[in-house]
């Protein structure tokens, strides 16, 4: 007997781990419910998930009453630190910030002192507000694709040498006002969008050429949202 039950076991063993583990269910409205949900045990059709953040990752949304933030979830563990910025990549005293107002600025820059490492003053058009600045104090570097959303789809994976050169990539940073980028955050195209309508198009465009050089993988719902803005971009009028 006893040989016969030690043979059950070791038979269920590639079977029964998995449902050791908590199965988070996505129901077919979309919501994610782990076992302290109120409507667990009463979600018979679902797909089945590891874990919340991967359900939320999936496009799925936390339950009414879920503790934890769903963004907060996700982002466990970033620290904007992890992605080194602001770099003198070419040894010339000028960092990325430096190089950026430099080459966005519609007239030669002045700088702060001789060395001519600081910008002081220029002429620079906000894209995202179609305002034009000439004081370097009123602007922000931004990262078209933030440094918090390409953790949360895919950075977090990503060893250091390729956060750097990310978030010194001249493709993706654009100096703007500080209100614009304080508007934006972190926010994707599924969430926010410039003022300036007339760069929005540009501004999808940028951001999916980045996510693509870099293989960040959109949710599917944002995926949906991307797709559809994109074709009316290329709709005339």
């Amino acid at each position: 007997m006893a040989k016969f039950v030690v043979l059950l076991l070791l038979s269920c063993l590639p079977f029964c781990a998995p449902f050791a583990a908590e199965v988070i269910k996505r129901s077919e409205t979309g919501l994610c419910h782990d076992n302290n949900s109120p409507w667990y045990e009463r979600t018979r059709n679902f797909s089945a998930h590891a874990s919340m953040q991967s359900c939320l990752a999936a496009g799925g949304k936390a339950y009414s009453g879920y503790a934890t933030n769903s963004q907060a979830t996700i982002t466990d563990g970033y620290e904007r630190d992890l992605f080194p910025h602001w770099l003198d990549e070419d040894d010339n005293c000028r960092d990325t910030r430096a190089e950026t107002l430099i080459r966005q600025s519609e007239v030669p820059v002045a700088f702060a002192d001789g060395a001519g490492c600081q910008v002081t003053s220029g002429r620079w058009h906000d894209p995202y507000t179609d305002s034009t600045f000439t004081n370097d104090d009123d602007l922000d570097i931004d990262h078209i694709v933030p440094l918090k959303w390409a953790y949360e789809h895919g950075a977090d994976k990503w060893p250091e040498r390729t956060r750097a050169a990310f978030a010194n990539d001249a493709l993706n940073v654009i100096a703007v006002s500080l209100s614009a980028n304080r508007s934006k955050g972190a926010k994707g195209p599924a969430e926010w969008m410039p003022a300036n309508q007339g760069f929005r198009c540009q501004y999808l465009q940028r951001f999916q050429v980045v996510t693509q050089k870099y293989q960040l993988a959109f949710t599917a719902r944002e995926s949906r949202v991307m797709s559809r803005q994109l074709s009316s971009c290329s709709r005339p009028g």
